[in-house]
């Protein structure tokens, strides 16, 4: 688990049930309902959790981030691993 103040990342909390404040969350939420909820008949739910971690692989490894300088998300944690050698603590 990264530690958002070693990445200079300020972490803040919205207020309950304030989709505005939490756009983010929302926006994932909604394309992994349009990548993969909505395109198949899930029978089981155990082959969908199987899925689903392909899923998070593939859009960590394989699916650049504009907010990222269009890096994906393993580069840009790479990135910032190869210029601070410190160890991190979590």
């Amino acid at each position: 688990m990264m530690n958002c103040s070693l990445l200079g990342l300020k972490q803040i909390f919205t207020t309950w049930s304030n989709p505005k404040g939490n756009s983010d969350t929302e926006r994932v939420m909604r394309t992994i309902k349009e990548d993969l909820v909505w395109c198949y008949d899930w029978d089981n739910p155990f082959n969908f959790e199987v899925r689903l971690g392909q899923w998070i692989s593939d859009y960590n490894t394989d699916y650049p981030h504009q907010s990222l300088n269009n890096l994906t998300p393993t580069q840009f944690y790479e990135q910032f691993l190869s210029k601070n050698n410190e160890p991190i603590l979590t």
